[in-house]
């Protein structure tokens, strides 16, 4: 009798012992499949460490020295001596207007047009492919090819567009500030509205089909069913996009200096084109950085306020 509780006894330990390794294993398994986890994200974090984070915190650290070409590696630090410069410059200003306004016009322009055919695509039923694939061919261009073909068809001299502005009595010359302006933008809203027109076509098709359904019940009209049903559906992935192509407008820089250079005069400057004249023609790499921290601020303060109309965010 003894030796039969015995060996239940010792089943019995023997049941927790396995029990006891059985747990240890899965929480070994466990730790192995977290720390597996953070492994795999340590490539990337040094990625955006190297690509995105250091050159900030070097961008901050020249923006407070009097670097040059000739002192690059060893500046002398000037403290807020850059950033009181652009304070006090005119140009700065003017710069800053000129880039606000391209964005907001580029942005709305783009914003309208882009949601126009992406409603457009949306009622196609066949040869809805064919479009998209066409809208989406301007995105795939080159900025600066975009800039130098400008460029060329507006020509006073051989500019095949020019030609014709020329017969309907319209100037349209790139040396006048206003015509120039209105160009660079409307190479802007040439180029990236097929960017605003995809997100919202995806935007459109990702859309539930219920509250369509019910607007056709209780017979809405087109209007009603775009103000009261589609738009605010979709107001979450238009604010999106606006950021983005918003961002992506602050730092236009590649036709703007293919096609004007900035001019005629500062016509043209935006806060991008001033940035590269600090760095590459004045020699301040100091300006430069503290200008590039400015329009840094500028963003975010803009993307803020574009966040402020997120559901989520109110």
């Amino acid at each position: 009798m003894s030796e039969a509780k015995g060996m239940v006894i010792k089943m019995v330990n023997n049941s927790e012992t396995l029990s006891l390794n059985a747990i240890q294993r899965n929480r070994a398994s466990l730790f192995m499949e977290k720390s597996f986890k953070y492994w795999m994200i340590i490539p990337i974090t040094l990625a955006l460490l190297a690509i995105a984070i250091f050159p900030f915190l070097y961008a901050l650290y020249l923006s407070f020295t009097n670097a040059k070409t000739i002192n690059f590696l060893h500046p002398n630090f000037v403290w807020f001596k850059n950033y009181w410069f652009l304070l006090k410059n005119g140009i700065f200003y003017l710069a800053l207007a000129q880039t606000l306004g391209y964005v907001a016009l580029s942005l709305g322009l783009e914003t309208g047009i882009g949601l126009f055919l992406a409603i457009l695509a949306d009622k196609v039923d066949k040869g809805s492919k064919v479009i998209v694939s066409l809208l989406f061919t301007p995105m795939l261009i080159s900025t600066v090819f975009a800039g130098i073909i400008a460029k060329l068809v507006l020509s006073p001299t051989f500019g095949v567009i020019q030609y014709y502005f020329n017969k309907i009595g319209f100037a349209g010359e790139l040396t006048d500030k206003a015509h120039a302006l209105i160009t660079i933008i409307g190479i802007d809203v040439w180029q990236w509205t097929s960017f605003m027109f995809l997100i919202l076509y995806a935007g459109l098709k990702a859309l539930p089909p219920e509250p369509f359904e019910a607007a056709r019940v209780f017979k809405a009209n087109a209007w009603q069913t775009f103000r009261y049903i589609t738009l605010p559906l979709l107001k979450p992935v238009l604010i999106i996009a606006a950021i983005f192509r918003m961002m992506d407008s602050f730092k236009a820089f590649d036709h703007i200096y293919a096609l004007t250079g900035g001019g005629p005069g500062n016509a043209t400057a935006t806060l991008s084109v001033l940035m590269y004249n600090f760095a590459y023609k004045a020699d301040s790499f100091g300006i430069a950085s503290a200008l590039g921290i400015v329009m840094l601020v500028v963003v975010i303060f803009a993307t803020k306020r574009l966040l402020r109309f997120m559901p989520m965010y109110k």
